[in-house]
């Protein structure tokens, strides 16, 4: 199952979501690929890997130079990861011209979507074709909405609009969209007001993440997912939460 964690709206916690959920499921036994597939490659940094030490990203197999499989890292804190890097904006430009441009990323994850039960895929904080190569590979996408900001609600409904006319233009099933919300405080009423707003829309949150921790800080810092700095903490047992609602999900 592939799974893209996307929410137009910067700031919500995608890269946060995707290492965890990542980091989660691998140490459930599953076989794990995430890929970083946002410009400013915070998920890269954040596994601790360093870009200029590695021969092979994500650039190179979007640009054609190399395949997916000669762009994985392998056994970063129990997942395979392809990384990313900052030249992926260049690449997104490059795709415009392109043919099949939405395709870009399926075609090259074809060698080896089978090799794992769960592919997580991070992506830039905008519905640019980085964005929209990574829905079309999709399975289910998990979008983290903040519960500090309304914007992040409408980036979500953004969002959906974007997933039913993509699919409906590309004549393939919509990927189920599921909402995860995130820096959560249940004293504050801004929480409550967009849990509200979400659950009117008719996207019902699978999971509470509570606020930003001086532990989130750290361990991001250290290029070391929270799940396996800090397992103990409430952010990682909510994010176990997305997991057994993902494991549901699961076909």
């Amino acid at each position: 199952m592939v799974c893209a964690v996307a929410n137009q709206k910067g700031g919500v916690g995608k890269t946060t979501t995707a290492i965890n959920i990542a980091v989660l499921l691998a140490a459930g036994g599953e076989r794990v690929l995430v890929i970083d597939a946002d410009p400013q490659y915070a998920l890269t940094r954040q596994l601790g890997l360093e870009v200029r030490s590695l021969g092979v990203n994500l650039v190179g197999v979007l640009a054609g130079r190399a395949g997916a499989r000669d762009a994985i890292v392998t056994g970063v804190h129990g997942v395979d990861a392809i990384p990313g890097a900052r030249e992926l904006a260049g690449i997104e430009m490059s795709l415009v011209s392109e043919m099949a441009r939405e395709r870009f990323l399926h075609d090259a994850l074809a060698p080896v979507r089978s090799a794992y039960r769960w592919i997580v895929i991070d992506t830039p904080p905008n519905l640019g074709l980085l964005t929209v190569n990574a829905l079309v590979c999709a399975d289910t996408v998990l979008a983290p909405v903040s519960g500090e900001d309304d914007a992040s609600v409408h980036g979500i409904l953004e969002l959906r609009d974007t997933i039913t006319r993509l699919t409906a233009r590309l004549g393939v099933p919509p990927p189920l969209l599921v909402a995860v919300l995130t820096r959560w405080q249940a004293h504050r009423r801004s929480s409550r007001r967009i849990e509200a707003a979400l659950i009117a829309a008719g996207l019902a949150t699978v999971a509470r993440i509570p606020s930003r921790s001086a532990a989130m800080v750290c361990s991001a810092e250290a290029g070391v997912p929270l799940a396996v700095s800090h397992p103990d903490r409430a952010v990682a047992l909510a994010y176990r939460t997305v997991i057994d609602v993902l494991s549901g999900l699961e076909v």
